[in-house]
């Protein structure tokens, strides 16, 4: 077997991490729309910022803090890469729509 340092290293683009950083943060249900997301990558460790619509009433702060982890946690497991900052604003609130609202 090769030894860990002569296999070589896998890169992975700012464009391809903000693309799979874009996902985990539309994955919560009470997000809606598309999210815009920028992201960049520094060696082994990243920076994300995410623009979000949010259905209303949604506790805002609550929700930052578990799209926050979600996205950490995954990317860590999906890229290696440690995300060290996750900023997230909330740019819409959008109203739910039920029974008698329009």
């Amino acid at each position: 077997m090769t030894a860990p340092a002569a296999r070589g290293t896998t890169t992975i683009s700012d464009r391809a991490f903000t693309r799979i950083a874009e996902k985990l943060a539309s994955e919560d249900e009470h997000v809606t729309g598309r999210p815009h997301v920028s992201a960049s990558v520094s060696g082994a460790v990243a920076a994300v910022h995410c623009d979000l619509a949010v259905r209303y009433p949604t506790p805002v702060p609550h929700l930052a803090a578990k799209i926050r982890e979600h996205i950490r946690r995954r990317m860590r497991e999906l890229t290696g890469i440690a995300v060290e900052n996750v900023d997230i604003d909330v740019v819409e609130l959008v109203p739910e729509r039920g029974p008698g609202r329009e």
